[in-house]
């Protein structure tokens, strides 16, 4: 037990604890309302219904991307706090939760190799902390994306353990560790990992200290296309069934990062828009752009060894690079190489910047030992801390499950979904998540239908829901077409994710037959009339009477 107590890296227990504050809004009652809404959760009951199928992919309410889309691992991973008895919203929660803690782990051993521990704690925290990061999680929604935070800074300590001169014993080891984390990345994003690798490749060939001989970066070099290939072997059965179906629902091109976002300390909820509107947080972060312009400074002040300023200087190089990218000066390039069919927008590249200014930031323990004093050092992680902690006010529902509106239900947060939604409306534009019917289906009844409708994607179009009460025949005998919410709320107005509780009231006509009667649903454009398809090409969504109420 002593031996083990002297071996434990306090740090470990240190980062847990420090990690709370981040997930501790995973914590509350219910489920968070992101961009994604539900729909990692159906995308985890849907899952279960393929268990076993290997074409398997997280598509519903998605577009299938090869590239771009989410992958299955996160998946997995969220499956088995199922199989430990979690609901589909504590799995997701859940999942999330342990991201968090295993990227503070993750960033904290790659740090560790290069800077030792009091400066590898600072970028550990630094990168828990990250505005993006809190952004993908608690305003995207994005499960995959929230793995490859963990996934990146593994990677590069594996090719680091790969390079150096101590693992000439046990290089097959060290490469195949190498490339199995590249195929668990894959199988997290495909598109981000390809970035990281393009990133990692850079810095095998000209980041390392010393000259990159052929013998040298031989190795890394192999690992990383191991790992490509085995990922890509791996996912040949999504490919077979699916293809590549590149199909982008934005312009790649319309969201470049305006400069003073990335400095600005604005958070919102909103989508990523066209122009410089954004209420989507896009800024570095004060802490990581602050401490990687410290480090800059010390790097050119320092008397620090040539090993370790040429490592800076990468990192440093790779930082304004990747910046540039997100900037529209930079669009021919990425037209000329195609690199935009790797991501959805330019700015999901805040992650490897993250990255890269993270370690960054804990580098200037090392440059100035000053620095590893306690106080400062203290001063440091809470000031990481402090700086994002308002960034850690997640929006919940303002509904319960059961339809009851919430000036007369006092628990509002127990929103949570129990199986797949009910239909998915148009080009993936809006989820019908869930339904109740009041009154009884009968001729000169008065029904009531309470629906949960979840936006998808922004939406350009008003329109227009229709209630119809149809008999065995298919004959309309009760009719309601409105706005949603008596038009007060337009669909033009839904924000990305959002959900949205609405309640139709339409009357059975009594020449009708007594009893027989079904409830169908469906949009159609205010404008032209045309009516919102369903992936099976019909235009209405047939509605069961379970939950009715007599």
């Amino acid at each position: 037990m002593v031996k083990f107590l002297h071996k434990l890296d306090l740090n470990l227990i240190l980062l847990f604890l420090l990690t709370i504050f981040a997930f501790a809004p995973l914590t509350y009652p219910g489920f968070f309302q992101s961009h994604s809404g539900f729909l990692p959760i159906y995308n985890l009951y849907d899952l279960e219904i393929h268990l076993g199928d290997f074409s398997w992919t997280p598509t519903v309410g998605r577009w299938y991307d090869f590239l771009r889309g989410e992958g299955v691992l996160p998946y997995y991973v969220a499956e088995l706090f199922r199989w430990l008895g979690a609901s589909g919203a504590e799995a997701i929660r859940w999942s999330y939760g342990l991201s968090f803690v295993l990227s503070a782990w993750a960033m904290y051993g790659w740090a560790k190799r290069l800077w030792r521990g009091r400066a590898a704690l600072i970028a550990a925290v630094v990168y828990t902390y990250l505005p993006y990061h809190l952004a993908v999680v608690y305003v995207r929604g994005g499960l995959a994306e929230a793995w490859a935070f963990v996934g990146f800074p593994l990677v590069l300590w594996a090719l680091y353990n790969l390079v150096r001169k101590e693992a000439e014993g046990n290089r097959y080891r060290q490469a195949a560790t190498l490339a199995l984390l590249c195929v668990a990345l894959l199988l997290t994003h495909v598109g981000l990992t390809l970035c990281l690798v393009l990133l990692a490749v850079a810095w095998v060939l000209v980041g390392q200290p010393g000259r990159a001989s052929a013998r040298k970066a031989r190795w890394p070099l192999l690992a990383l296309a191991a790992g490509l290939v085995f990922g890509f072997f791996a996912l040949v059965p999504t490919i077979v069934k699916h293809g590549f179906s590149l199909v982008l629902p934005v312009d790649f091109y319309q969201h470049f990062v305006y400069p003073f976002q990335l400095f600005s300390a604005a958070w919102g909820y909103g989508a990523s828009v066209a122009g410089w509107q954004d209420t989507m947080p896009l800024q570095l972060g004060l802490v990581p752009a602050g401490l990687t312009i410290v480090s800059a400074i010390l790097i050119a002040r320092s008397d620090a060894d040539r090993r370790l300023r040429r490592t800076l200087l990468f990192w440093q190089l790779a930082t304004l690079v990747l910046v540039a990218l997100m900037l529209s000066p930079t669009a021919l390039l990425w037209r000329i190489t195609g690199l935009s069919n790797l991501l959805s927008y330019p700015w999901q590249l805040l992650s490897l910047i993250g990255l890269t200014t993270s370690l960054l930031a804990g580098s200037i323990v090392a440059l100035d030992q000053r620095l590893a004093a306690f106080p400062l050092r203290a001063g440091l992680v809470a000031l990481a801390v402090l700086a994002s902690y308002g960034y850690l006010s997640p929006r919940f529902f303002d509904f319960s499950i059961d339809f009851t509106p919430l000036a007369e239900h006092s628990h509002v947060y127990d929103v949570e979904p129990v199986g797949l939604p009910v239909a998915i409306l148009g080009d993936n534009q809006i989820a019908l998540l869930d339904y109740r019917i009041e009154g009884p289906l009968r001729h000169g009844a008065t029904v009531r239908l309470n629906v949960l409708w979840q936006a998808l994607r922004p939406l350009d179009e008003d329109y227009t829901v229709f209630v119809h009460a149809v008999d065995g025949e298919g004959a309309i005998w009760g009719q309601r077409d409105t706005e949603p919410q008596e038009g007060e709320y337009p669909t033009t107005e839904w924000g990305l994710g959002e959900i949205l509780q609405d309640r139709y009231e339409l009357q059975i006509d009594v020449a009708g037959p007594r009893e027989g009667y079904q409830l169908v649903v469906g949009m159609y454009a205010s404008e032209t009339g045309e009516r919102l398809k369903m992936p099976d090409g019909t235009t209405e969504v047939i509605l069961r009477e379970r939950g009715q109420e007599n």
